[in-house]
């Protein structure tokens, strides 16, 4: 395969055909393959997640097509720009918003242990103060530049991309370091309050209720969290090291390196699906012992009143 060093330099007609011979090539199709498998498994856990939080089955409509993509020339592989813009920008989003959902789980979990006692009213309130900040926030920049002069198809398809990538890539991997640091302190803080909890003689139905909700989630959040830091980090190692080589590299190749590195992603979200519907399970099963329980200690206290009841006439 051709090694293309510059972007100026690019031979459209050499670059179809290279990119012709990776696509066809046993392991690119093996890569491919594998990467189509966990993409339609994580597919069906998430309808399968939704399907046991909402406990009933998602109609799922049979007529499932299978696009296939036909051509004539190598050259109608090359992306268009609109196209272009739209694959990169979803993976600009999936890279920024992940670790920011891990990140802001980890911020509700530190209000629910600073403000122990005033959690369960605030919700609502910081809701509202969220959502006008962030609308001030759209109206603002709407004002800053109102005739849209940012190319943003451009910006995402030219090669000034790199100096966007490294700041999207020091920025998540702060978020998620200290996302996995918060979330062990708030595991920590949580015990420490319910030792001192256990030494007091003041007792509060719903401080309690909230201190034993914030253990229980912080038992699947943290691992979850942790893991996800250290697949993170050696995913971004293992672009920084490929990246490194992409001048020596063809496009295609690097291309092709680049997908197999994605798979580390698809396998960490395939894993993380299934440890969330296991874990609704298990909490459905244990609400469902509790109401045993309780409708046991129910019965049990009724037939004990019908015999005192009957020893008193």
């Amino acid at each position: 395969m051709t090694s293309i060093n510059s972007t100026t330099q690019v031979n459209l007609t050499l670059l179809a055909i290279d990119l012709e011979q990776s696509l066809l090539s046993p392991v690119y199709v093996f890569v491919l393959r594998v990467s189509i498998v966990l993409l339609f498994t994580i597919l069906l856990l998430i309808f399968e997640l939704i399907r046991q939080y909402l406990k009933k089955r998602v109609a799922i409509h049979t007529n499932l097509l299978i696009i296939l993509l036909y051509y004539k020339d190598p050259l109608e592989l090359l992306t268009p720009l609109w196209l272009d813009s739209i694959l990169v920008g979803s993976f600009y989003l999936q890279t920024i918003c992940y670790p920011s959902l891990h990140f802001c789980i980890m911020l509700e979990r530190l209000r629910a242990t600073l403000f122990l006692n005033k959690y369960e009213n605030a919700g609502r309130k910081l809701t509202w103060v969220i959502s006008i900040g962030y609308m001030t926030f759209i109206i603002l920049m709407a004002f800053a530049d109102p005739s849209m002069e940012i190319v943003g198809a451009l910006y995402l398809a030219n090669k000034s991309t790199a100096n966007l990538i490294i700041y999207i890539t020091i920025l998540t991997t702060l978020m998620v370091i200290l996302t996995a640091f918060f979330d062990w302190r708030i595991t920590v803080t949580n015990r420490r309050i319910q030792e001192l909890r256990s030494c007091v003689s003041d007792y509060s139905l719903s401080t309690s209720f909230q201190l034993n909700e914030n253990i229980l989630s912080m038992r699947l959040i943290l691992p979850m969290d942790i893991a996800y830091a250290t697949i993170y980090l050696l995913y971004n190692a293992l672009v920084v090291f490929l990246r490194s080589y992409k001048e020596e590299l063809s496009i295609a190749t690097y291309v092709f390196y680049y997908n197999i590195i994605n798979l580390l992603v698809y396998l960490y979200a395939a894993v993380t699906l299934v440890v969330y519907i296991r874990f609704i399970k298990f909490l459905r099963n244990n609400q469902r012992r509790t109401d045993k329980s309780a409708t046991k200690l129910i019965d049990q206290a009724t037939v004990h009143f019908k015999e005192l009841q009957k020893q008193w006439g």
